[in-house]
């Protein structure tokens, strides 16, 4: 049997505690030795503190090793070469001392056992860290081979496919997500993990899916590559989140935002719109105010000539009545300029479609009549009542009798038909000219925000678009019929519901004719 070496230590810091820890752990299988003494000044360094915890011999002295009966070897820790220079001038002879270079070497070994020791604590509590977050986190994250074979997939994933995890592994992903039998595709969707692999960047993509009860659901989806010193992609780590709620969400504030803006819109072209009525409405002014001033003079005159009889009184009675009357006429046309003028504030009454037609076509009159245009109305007397906001759609109107005005130059015909479609449970609108129509080419840009044809002091190019924007709002269609050189017609459909429609009348299907 092998002698038992006898080490004695001087040193009782981190790397002595790491020596003796080693030696219980049998780390030097090979090597028949007892730890007998440790030396230290500090009693409370971390060493001695083992040392004592094993029975070793403890001292503040290394000097006390001289009395150690059979000691073999003395192995310093401190790093402190003076220190083993000084105990070889006094040792006995039969105790060899580890070199200084050999005592550093043995330092060294302790050292990388600490750092190794404290990577290891470190990526322990790092992997700790990953498989909590791997566990606990609620979107879907899969880790796979560049086969696109499962390697590993958390809790949520396994809840989705409702599978253990032993039958997920090793199979494909698209097989297992989806149950496909090739790789995730669609119109304008490719792979991430595809092109992961091809890039050796990280790729996102949104996929289209099927939820509960047929419900379509959108993922976001992020594949990662995990590449080897060497570049080569090793592993490819997928996440899945679902979005659908947040695009929801995004979807409604955009049109919350749209609505704002077309609202904005509908006012900036009303007032414009507005400015056009102008000069309509002085005509329409300006006649009763003539005659109104006309028949005071009369009436002045008279007076002043002497006290009335009996046959000018009757006659004055009979002025003012007409003065009466022409300014109601002079306030009922403002009247419904300003509340043309007037933001509706999103208020939606039931009101008579036909009545609006009439109306749109009284405040431009003026217009008409200096521009050689004749007007015809063909007013359908079954059209029911219509729920809606009033002033949008009869900023409809003008905006196409404005439109339908400027194609016709030299003059021509403007027909306004209304039509009850029972079938379709709509009320029809149709803005006929007879002007100069639109080109093939731009007709599928009329309804686009600030496009014009016109000069830019003539238009803004948002009077269709805004047209465009108010029949979608009340859930109608709007489409044109035009060929260049003859005329364009302009046709509006708005639904009408359950509650909107009324007992249609005897005569069904009778137009009022106007113009003719």
């Amino acid at each position: 049997m092998d002698k038992v070496m006898k080490i004695a230590i001087i040193g009782g810091g981190k790397r002595c505690k790491a020596f003796l820890e080693m030696f219980d752990a049998r780390r030097f299988p090979k090597l028949c030795a007892e730890i007998v003494a440790v030396a230290d000044p500090n009693p409370d360094a971390v060493g001695i503190r083992l040392a004592r915890e094993k029975t070793i011999l403890t001292t503040s002295d290394y000097k006390d090793f001289y009395s150690i009966r059979d000691l073999d070897l003395v192995i310093e820790l401190t790093g402190k070469e003076e220190l083993l220079r000084d105990f070889q001038k006094n040792k006995p002879s039969r105790v060899r001392v580890l070199e200084s270079a050999i005592s550093r070497l043995f330092g060294d070994i302790l050292r990388l056992r600490e750092e190794f020791l404290f990577t290891r604590r470190q990526v322990d509590l790092v992997e700790g860290i990953m498989n909590s977050l791997f566990i606990s986190i609620r979107d879907w994250v899969l880790v796979m081979q560049p086969d696109h074979k499962l390697l590993d997939v958390n809790e949520a994933f396994l809840g989705h496919v409702r599978m253990p995890k032993e039958e997920v592994i090793g199979r494909l992903c698209h097989r297992i997500a989806f149950g496909s039998a090739i790789q995730c595709s669609g119109e304008g969707f490719h792979c991430p993990v595809a092109r992961c692999l091809e890039t050796g960047n990280i790729a996102h993509g949104i996929l289209e899916g099927t939820g509960e009860a047929g419900s379509v659901r959108y993922h976001e989806i992020t594949a990662v590559p995990l590449k080897a010193a060497s570049g080569r992609i090793e592993l490819v780590v997928e996440c899945f989140r679902d979005i659908t709620d947040e695009l929801e969400q995004r979807v409604e504030q955009k049109v919350v935002s749209l609505k704002r803006d077309l609202m904005r819109l509908i006012h900036e072209e009303k007032m414009i719109s507005l400015g056009k009525l102008a000069a309509s409405t002085v005509h329409e002014i300006n006649n009763p105010l003539s005659g109104i001033i006309a028949l005071a003079k009369l009436m002045q005159q008279e007076l002043q000539s002497g006290e009335p009889d009996a046959e000018s009184r009757e006659r004055f009675i009979y002025y003012l009545g007409l003065i009466s009357t022409e300014s109601a006429r002079c306030s009922g046309i403002l009247t419904d300029l300003l509340r043309f003028s007037r933001q509706s504030g999103g208020v939606r009454t039931t009101f008579q479609l036909n009545d609006l037609v009439e109306k749109a076509v009284h405040f431009v009159q003026y217009r008409l009549d200096t521009r050689n245009i004749k007007a015809r109305t063909e007013l359908d007397d079954s059209l029911p009542p219509m729920t809606g906001e009033q002033s949008q759609i009869q900023q409809c109107l003008l905006n196409l009798i404005f439109n339908a005005v400027d194609a016709m130059p030299r003059g021509g015909d403007l027909t306004l038909r209304t039509t009850w479609l029972p079938a379709a449970s709509q009320n029809r609108i149709e803005v006929i000219d007879t002007g100069t129509g639109i080109p093939r080419e731009i007709l599928p840009r009329i309804f686009d925000p600030f496009f014009s044809t016109k000069s830019r002091d003539r238009g803004t190019g948002l009077g269709l678009s805004v047209v465009h924007g108010i029949v979608k709002e009340h859930g109608g269609s709007i489409y044109v019929k035009s060929q260049e050189g003859f005329g364009a017609r302009f046709i509006l459909k708005f639904p009408i519901t359950g509650t909107d429609q009324w007992a249609l009348p005897r005569d069904s299907g009778k137009k009022r004719l106007r113009g003719e």
